[in-house]
């Protein structure tokens, strides 16, 4: 006897200027054993989140918005930084608009992986048109999971992480 195992995995990201944009997959399958029906679901889940959080990185249109291109991190050392960017990783002043500890683990990863304050405010703008330290915390979280989907690190101590860097 055949055993039908359907499975969907769907995220939404909100965007900026109140838009947002979703991605889904469905797959039904047949599964011959019922002792096999977990595997088989867990090995489901694992394709179809890994699927979903790499087609679901380029937004395309956003309204009021030009087309974006791709901005890789600047490591440092590739090219020279603006004369005002003698520091790397140093912040300008003005204060955050996302959480304390969503601004204190940008700033960790930002000193861990040698990125540049300048190369991810220019990310930030090309990602959510707007500077780094305006990020709600909703586009903020984003940036957290591109940086850890970039690095592929995960948080020492305290947060809510799983091992892939997202959310629990």
């Amino acid at each position: 006897m055949a055993i039908t195992l359907e499975a969907n995995y769907s995220k939404k990201l909100g965007l900026p200027q109140y838009s947002s944009h979703q991605y889904s997959i469905t797959v039904r399958t047949e599964v011959s054993n019922l002792s096999k029906i977990e595997a088989a679901s867990a090995h489901l889940y694992q394709q179809l989140q890994e699927a979903v959080d790499r087609e679901i990185q380029s937004p395309g249109f956003l309204p009021g918005a030009e087309p974006r291109k791709v901005v890789p991190f600047n490591r440092g050392g590739t090219g020279s930084p603006p004369p005002a960017a003698a520091n790397n990783n140093a912040a300008p002043t003005a204060a955050w608009n996302c959480s304390e500890k969503q601004q204190g683990l940008i700033e960790k990863l930002m000193k861990e992986n040698d990125i540049a304050f300048e190369s991810l405010d220019e990310l930030a703008h090309h990602r959510f048109n707007t500077g780094l330290k305006a990020l709600n915390k909703m586009s903020a979280s984003g940036l957290i999971d591109e940086l850890f989907d970039t690095y592929r690190s995960k948080p020492k101590g305290g947060g809510n992480y799983t091992e892939r860097g997202r959310r629990s």
